[in-house]
C-alpha cells in the first residue's frame, strides 16, 4: 500500500508512487536531471527499511554518474 504523501514533501505524485509501489517491478524512465536516480535511491532505502536485505535486490543503472550517486546516498 502506498502511503500518503505528506504536504511537506518535494516529490511528485509519480515519484511517490514510484518510490511506495510494491510487490512489483518497476522501470524508472525519465529526462536528465528529473531525479530519477534520487527515487530509485529512495526506493532502496525503503526497501531495506521494510527488512528487504539488499542482497535481495537487483538495481541497474546506465551511467557511471548515477551508480556513484547511488553509492554515495
Amino acid at each position: 500500500m502506498i502511503p500518503t504523501k505528506p504536504s511537506n514533501v518535494t516529490w511528485t505524485d509519480e515519484q511517490w508512487n514510484a518510490i511506495y509501489l510494491s510487490g512489483k517491478n518497476i522501470i524508472v524512465s525519465a529526462g536528465a536531471g528529473s531525479g530519477k536516480t534520487a527515487v530509485l535511491t529512495e526506493r532502496i532505502i525503503e526497501k531495506i527499511k521494510s527488512g528487504i536485505s539488499i542482497s535481495n535486490m537487483i538495481v541497474l543503472t546506465f551511467t557511471n554518474a548515477a551508480a556513484k550517486e547511488m553509492k554515495d546516498r
